[in-house]
């Protein structure tokens, strides 16, 4: 394969039996040093809105057959971080958790003023969902509720949970920093997906969905590169053990429900006992799904729906 015969975008709309619907509008953003953001928009406009965003090494078309199941009652935000998925590269500083999280109050403010103000939910996964994270313990609330699904919460030291959570961290930002950057064709970087032992619970087809949505064709060289390059990705893996997250969520408080991988199995991913201790100490809204690691809404995705659902109607949202 030598490239794709239309854009770059066009080219990810249909893969391994996915097809990504068409948004129905665009938003392009800059934030404050220049970067800049896409957003998306899907669904019907009429329900509560879902600002939805991805982990670390993915990008938001990867959660298709997660957020697929919101598209008839929910009106879709989607964006990538900064430097990765539909998003330009950038720099490869700043691209920290603090810097994610003050793009998520640009984002949020420019979502309601081009698309109106309503009620609305942030939907994140591990790095964005950490980036949630840091507003919210300072008491710093855009969203009217917040589903965060396993999120890398390190405790603090002493906790016998902290090393195994920093090694596992330690051994993807090595794997990162050696990380192929360029592919004759996307197939060859599924490959690698099926290949990994951490992905073998992927949704038939989501290796193929990711790797179109984490390369961009480059016809200067006639190659796919990765969005993010490795190295750019690495750090976040253990800079999240050095931020103040392990803390109360600040007031005024709003609904906010963290979903899990399952902490039950001997190998479960280290995400997932932290996950759980992090909300028993603080007393937040806590769900768990069996048979999944730490990509649970590639995996189960109708659970991961239905937990999300099932919170929201609990605390008085319905679309």
């Amino acid at each position: 394969m030598t490239g794709p015969s239309n854009s770059g975008v066009d080219a990810r709309r249909e893969t391994a039996g996915f097809v990504l619907p068409e948004p129905t509008a665009t938003l392009d953003l800059a934030m404050d040093d220049g970067a800049p953001i896409h957003v998306v928009r899907h669904g019907n406009p009429s329900g509560p809105r879902v600002v939805l965003s991805h982990g670390n090494g993915f990008a938001s078309d990867s959660y298709f057959p997660f957020w697929r199941l919101m598209l008839e009652r929910f009106d879709l935000a989607l964006f990538d971080i900064r430097n990765c998925g539909r998003n330009p590269f950038h720099a490869a500083e700043p691209h920290h958790y603090r810097r994610f999280a003050r793009d998520n109050a640009v984002l949020h403010g420019a979502i309601a003023e081009q698309w109106g103000g309503k009620t609305t939910i942030g939907v994140f996964h591990s790095m964005s969902a950490i980036a949630a994270l840091l507003a919210v313990v300072d008491g710093v609330w855009h969203w009217d509720a917040l589903v965060l699904f396993d999120p890398p919460v390190v405790p603090p030291e002493g906790n016998s949970l902290r090393g195994p959570l920093m090694a596992e961290g330690g051994v993807l930002r090595d794997a990162a920093l050696i990380r192929q950057n360029r592919f004759p064709d996307p197939d060859e970087l599924a490959d690698v997906f099926r290949y990994l032992h951490r992905f073998r619970r992927l949704r038939k087809g989501v290796a193929e969905l990711n790797a179109r949505a984490v390369l961009r064709f480059d016809p200067a060289c006639g190659d796919w590169l990765l969005c993010c390059p490795g190295p750019v990705e690495a750090g976040l893996y253990t800079e999240v053990a050095e931020l103040p997250i392990w803390r109360q969520p600040g007031p005024p408080v709003r609904p906010l429900l963290i979903v899990g991988s399952d902490p039950r199995p001997e190998d479960a991913p280290k995400t997932a006992p932290c996950c759980k201790l992090y909300c028993e100490t603080f007393g937040i809204d806590y769900a768990f799904v069996p048979d999944t690691s730490h990509l649970l809404q590639l995996e189960e995705p109708e659970q991961c729906f239905a937990l999300f659902d099932g919170f929201l109607a609990k605390n008085g949202i319905t679309a």
